[in-house]
C-alpha cells in the first residue's frame, strides 16, 4: 500500500486530487472570471490557499456564485466558499507544501516576506451548497410555513 495513491470515488475527491482547479466567479457587473489555482484536499472537500488581498478572494468574500472544474471542458460544479481562521490557514499551508513540494515552499516564503502570516487565507469549497436556494421556483414551503 505504501506509495500507492487511492483514487478518490466522489466528484469532490477527484477535484481535490487534481493538480489545479478552475474557479469561475462572477463580478458585480455579472461578468464571469475564471482563475486557475492550486488545490488541496480538506476531508471530502477541496480547499484553496489564496492571497488575502487577491481579486479572487474579494469576489469570494462578496458572495459571488462559484463554479469549479478540474479542467477546461469539464462539467462545472456549484460551490460555496467558507473562509478559515488562522489555524485552518496554517493547516492549508502545510497541506500545500506536502502536495506541491519546493514550488509551494518558495511561493509561501515569498508571500510571508512580503505580507507576513496574514498574507494568505484558507478557503474551503463546499460542493453543491449553491444549489439550495431559499427563493425561486424550486422552493416550496412546507404545510407549517408561516410568514409571521
Amino acid at each position: 500500500m505504501n506509495g500507492v495513491r487511492r483514487v478518490p470515488r466522489t466528484r469532490a475527491g477527484q477535484l481535490a486530487a487534481a493538480r489545479h482547479l478552475l474557479i469561475t466567479t462572477y463580478g458585480a457587473d455579472g461578468a464571469a472570471r475564471t482563475d486557475r489555482t492550486w488545490v488541496i484536499q480538506d476531508g471530502p472537500a477541496p480547499g484553496l490557499l489564496l492571497p488575502t488581498a487577491s481579486p479572487l478572494a474579494a469576489r469570494l468574500r462578496a458572495g459571488s456564485r462559484i463554479e469549479i472544474a478540474d479542467g477546461p471542458g469539464a462539467a462545472p460544479l456549484r460551490a460555496r466558499a467558507a473562509f478559515l481562521d488562522a489555524e485552518g490557514s496554517v493547516r492549508y499551508r502545510t497541506a500545500l507544501i506536502d502536495k506541491y513540494g519546493m514550488a509551494a515552499v518558495l511561493r509561501l516564503a515569498r508571500s510571508r516576506l512580503r505580507h507576513g502570516l496574514a498574507g494568505t487565507v484558507g478557503v474551503r469549497l463546499v460542493i453543491g451548497a449553491g444549489d439550495r436556494g431559499l427563493f425561486g421556483p424550486a422552493w416550496q414551503p412546507s404545510w407549517s410555513y408561516s410568514v409571521n
